[in-house]
């Protein structure tokens, strides 16, 4: 009994379930109690440029200024939203301070009006007001503020836009959020409104104090949506996780099977390149056959399907040869380090970036291809108008692949030069 407590083997088997325990924990765990909503990135525009409304822009700059605030203002970039520079927008409409001074006057006019119309019908006017002079401008100013009173008034236009397709639980935060701030500066102003009407007892009509009671109109759009039946938001991520699984089998099987058939124990270059025209081909077969899956089967909706299978052909094909190249290079004994390094990616790709821990951020997010291939992925599903990001993940996916495939070819002479011809020369030597 005691014999398997002795063997060195037992004691690495729970070596080895320790150190699976902590990579799960630090993938899993581990950032999940990291992850802190800070510093997301929102433009605000100031598309009026009134006194009322830069003042609002420099409390609202003023406010959310600090480091550990959880919005951060940029500047409006054009195709700014397609181009992801930020998740959402407050913006204030043209027109912001004149209708808020409309309605300042229009509350005044109401006050003049009732306590004028109040005097007359109680007859308590000064008797220097019965002179004729005097009659004809308390006339006069009555009939202006009755004049006032009867312009149409309508509430100030504060516009919350959400680039949903970034980060759906992002979205969907600043969905709450930003309406939020939007409304607090509508109900402090109605509060400075109704205090004035209070403390002159004016009775309002119904229509004026619905719009005592909300003088800003807050309206909520969202652009790059995501689809209903995108599996809400998630969709990118595993479809991620679909082209990984994708390459993964088929990388060990090809490898096995071009191990096999080689006549030496290192790989030439004739075996490099069949490595790689099965495995595009596999790629390709595979989008192909995930595509069916996800739409046909499962409803999942994609726009345009030819993009859909070339991006998932890429991926799975980048994968495939950063998977071989292992294999190549160290053998099936490395193998659970792709696991290692997919739980590390699928871990930090489901967040926006700005909300990892720094240690998770850069350490993980910054070079896993995972995120490249996710942002391939996400534009051909909600960014219809296109993305600039499309282009840079894809080269970048593309030159990783291209490194990988360049290690593979050098893989099989390095390994050939290292174990025979250098240890050979030095017997002879």
């Amino acid at each position: 009994m005691f014999d398997v407590i002795r063997s060195k083997r037992y004691w690495l088997a729970l070596l080895l379930v320790g150190a699976i325990i902590g990579i799960v924990s630090f993938a899993f765990i581990g950032i999940r109690n990291s992850v802190k909503v800070k510093q997301i990135p929102v433009a605000l525009v100031n598309e009026d440029k009134g006194a009322l409304s830069n003042k609002i822009e420099s409390k609202l700059r003023k406010k959310f200024n600090g480091k550990d605030s959880k919005i951060k203002w940029v500047s409006p970039q054009k195709d700014g939203f397609n181009d992801q520079k930020y998740y959402g927008a407050f913006i204030i409409r043209s027109g912001f301070s004149k209708e808020l001074q409309q309605q300042n006057e229009s509350l005044k006019a109401q006050i003049i009006s009732q306590k004028l119309t109040t005097l007359q019908k109680k007859e308590k006017l000064p008797d220097s007001a019965k002179s004729k002079l005097l009659q004809a401008k308390f006339k006069s100013q009555l009939l202006q503020a009755k004049f006032v009173t009867q312009k149409p008034v309508h509430p100030a236009q504060i516009k919350i836009s959400i680039n949903q397709g970034m980060n759906a639980q992002i979205s969907q935060l600043l969905s709450q959020a930003l309406p939020k701030i939007a409304n607090a500066l509508s109900s402090r102003i109605s509060a400075q409104q109704q205090s004035v009407l209070s403390k002159n007892k004016i009775n309002l009509s119904a229509k004026s104090w619905d719009l005592v009671s909300t003088p800003i109109s807050v309206s909520t759009h969202e652009s790059n949506k995501i689809e209903k039946n995108t599996v809400n938001g998630t969709a990118p991520m595993l479809l991620v996780a679909l082209a990984w699984f994708s390459a993964l089998i088929p990388s060990l099987i090809l490898w096995r099977e071009h191990t096999k058939r080689s006549a030496s124990k290192f790989l030439n270059a004739t075996t490099i390149t069949s490595q790689l025209i099965t495995g595009l081909v596999a790629s390709i077969l595979s989008a192909t056959v995930g595509f069916l899956f996800v739409n046909v089967c499962f409803n999942l909706t994609i726009p345009n399907p030819i993009n859909f299978i070339g991006l998932m052909s890429i991926s799975i094909f980048v994968f495939y040869l950063i998977i071989t190249c292992v294999l190549d290079w160290l053998g099936f004994t490395f193998y659970p380090l792709l696991l290692v390094v997919w739980l590390l990616a699928i871990s930090v790709i489901s967040y926006a970036p700005e909300t990892l821990d720094p240690l998770y951020r850069k350490g993980i997010y910054s070079w896993v291809p995972m995120r490249f291939s996710m942002q391939t992925l996400t534009n051909t599903l909600y960014f219809h108008n296109g993305s600039s990001t499309t282009m840079s993940s894809l080269l970048v996916l593309l030159i990783i692949g291209f490194v990988a495939a360049i290690l593979m070819y050098s893989s099989g002479y390095l390994k050939h030069y290292l174990f025979t011809v250098s240890p050979h020369r030095k017997i002879n030597n």
